[in-house]
């Protein structure tokens, strides 16, 4: 048996074979996030001690040949930040000079408004954001009413009704802030049930009749419900409808 060291990245052929799985099973856990990888190409590369942590918090058994691999249980963050993603790879930008690297922020393009952050593109055309967001706001482009998803104070996306009720391009609503999108006097009540939310109610529905900022339109008034997720964690579904 020959024991892998920590330092050894691994393909997801290896992967699979070490844990008894196949290729689909791997790439499974690397497209929900569950696995934390660095991309080379279109390769994927697997650091060993991710592959221990994933297993360990799974309370799966680890291989023997990677039984010298000493690795501790990471935080609770579900998916690494963008400057791990891209770490080591063709598409790495000036993340060292980044406002979201120096500030260690959780959520990248919450960061966007500063002018400081160092990525090239868009959101909606990021593979970090194609790969770790979007798979968990799909469910707002199934919703023909305004939609859209927040963690904390930002959105994580919206859909065509809701960017069309701010009177934004919808590639514009990643990251921004509720303070962008509801008019002063309605600001309280979302909050509230933000931090309703963050104490750890994933059942709460609340309505709020609430106004939208809309720079063509004016003031619009708009009658919204808000629905606990369990993915993102603390997160909100947000549906609108139009008065």
């Amino acid at each position: 048996m020959e024991m892998i060291g920590k330092e050894q990245p691994l393909s997801v052929s290896q992967v699979a074979a070490l844990c008894g799985v196949g290729h689909s099973t791997v790439g499974y856990w690397v497209r929900g996030n569950k696995l934390r990888v660095h991309r080379v190409g279109n390769q994927y590369s697997i650091p060993v001690d991710e592959l221990v942590l994933y297993l360990k918090s799974k309370g799966q058994e680890i291989p023997d040949e990677l039984a010298g691999v000493d690795a501790q249980l990471p935080d609770t963050r579900a998916f690494p930040n963008c400057w791990q993603y891209f770490r080591g790879t063709a598409d790495r930008y000036e993340c060292d000079n980044c406002f979201v690297l120096k500030n260690r922020l959780e959520i990248c393009f919450t960061g966007k408004k500063t002018g400081s952050t160092q990525c090239p593109t868009d959101c909606p055309d990021c593979k970090y954001y194609i790969e770790t967001y979007l798979p968990r706001i799909q469910l707002i482009h199934q919703i023909s009413s305004p939609a859209a998803i927040s963690k904390g104070f930002y959105l994580w996306g919206g859909n065509s009704p809701w960017a069309e009720l701010c009177g934004v391009d919808e590639r514009d609503l990643p990251g921004m802030g509720i303070e962008q999108i509801f008019l002063p006097d309605s600001l309280p009540m979302i909050i509230a049930g933000i931090k309703k939310r963050s104490l750890g109610d994933p059942s709460m529905t609340r309505s709020y009749r609430v106004f939208f900022k809309n720079d063509e339109k004016g003031k619009i008034a708009v009658q919204i419900s808000l629905y606990g997720l369990d993915d993102p964690s603390e997160g909100l579904l947000i549906l609108a409808n139009r008065e």
